[in-house]
């Protein structure tokens, strides 16, 4: 189920005219993994300003799981979900034969099996963006691949990073199966871009978190607010020194908007909120400050083994100037990010 503040948001978003919905209206638009955070957020918000301001907006819904996607929407008559997996992209011609825009937002994101599974990552990142590529190719849409700042690698100073920088990134590292990958599609939208003339654009997001993500989610973020509401200590595994911004789902969805509407082909964006940079130290001393229990605090048990799985402790601090020249802001910070995520959770309980 739904929780009452997300479809807060997606209601907030359709009624937003600063977002370029006149782009969207009586399109078809296809999202892949739409049961994820935000494909799902994004088909929430596309349904939502559909029901606000009817246009005959459509949305083609491609999942690994329908059920789990029909529970959340029920039947919508704006809304065709086609079973679908990144790991076997292909898709019937006639399930998205009239795509308008593709937003690519399927991926593997833990982490862990960034380690444990550095084949299936590579493959299934890579495969599923080529075959929305190849989608957006013989339809004509305009493509919009989700990417991650974890592709800027390992990056010396504290410079804010345009979309033309970056740092060292060593292939021969496996948790790098990730970043590599998504390196790659990257430079597969470039290409597509301008060998075929494919309108295909990258957003490059900071980590991303609010209402929708699970309860039991095995991401530092949601850690800590468990620890938080939970009246037990946050410890970390790392020195937690480890500095970069993070995004509010809401801002997140409202970027993709934006870079799709918006964006030049073959180029990408950066979508990140700066005004919550910080180390992940600061940020679990806020959780625990602001919703923990008295007496709880925030404890460093370091731990090579359990580290790997995390990205290496260096700043990624994302310049945003050219998506905000496109009219886009954050409009979320930290606190309000982690209010909203846990009244989510609390409503999911109640």
């Amino acid at each position: 189920m739904t929780t009452d503040v997300w479809e807060q948001d997606n209601r907030a978003l359709a009624a937003d005219e600063a977002v370029p919905w006149d782009a969207f209206a009586g399109k078809t638009v296809v999202v892949t993994g739409a049961t994820g955070l935000i494909g799902r957020s994004l088909v929430g918000a596309l349904l939502a300003r559909e029901e606000y301001a009817p246009t005959g907006l459509s949305v083609v819904a491609l999942v690994r799981n329908p059920a789990r996607l029909e529970a959340t929407f029920g039947a919508r008559k704006s809304l065709k979900v086609v079973a679908w997996d990144a790991a076997d992209p292909g898709v019937s011609e006639q399930d998205v034969a009239n795509a308008d825009y593709v937003f690519h937002c399927a991926n593997m994101t833990d982490s862990a099996s960034f380690v444990a599974q550095p084949v299936e990552v590579i493959e299934t990142t890579v495969g599923g963006s080529r075959a929305m590529l190849e989608l957006a190719r013989r339809t004509g849409a305009h493509l919009c691949l989700l990417s991650t700042m974890e592709t800027y690698g390992e990056v010396v100073g504290e410079a804010m990073l345009a979309e033309d920088k970056g740092g060292f990134l060593d292939a021969m590292s496996v948790r790098n199966s990730y970043p590599e990958a998504k390196r790659l599609s990257e430079a597969l939208c470039a290409a597509y871009a301008a060998e075929l003339g494919v309108c295909a654009n990258v957003a490059r997001l900071a980590q991303t978190f609010g209402p929708g993500v699970s309860p039991d989610d095995r991401r530092v973020f949601a850690y800590f607010a468990r620890c938080a509401i939970g009246g037990e200590d946050i410890v970390l595994l790392t020195d937690g020194l480890k500095r970069n911004s993070y995004l509010y789902t809401a801002d997140a969805t409202r970027g993709l908007l934006f870079v799709a509407a918006k964006g030049d082909a073959g180029r990408a964006y950066n979508v990140a909120n700066d005004e919550t940079f910080c180390t992940v130290r600061d940020m679990a001393t806020l959780v625990i400050t602001e919703f923990g229990a008295p007496g709880s605090t925030v404890r460093i048990e370091l731990d090579e083994d359990a580290a790997k799985v995390f990205r290496k402790g260096s700043v990624l601090r994302l310049d945003t100037s050219a998506l905000q020249g496109l009219g886009w802001s954050a409009r979320y910070g930290l606190k309000e990010m982690y209010a909203r995520m846990i009244a989510g959770w609390n409503a999911q309980v109640a």
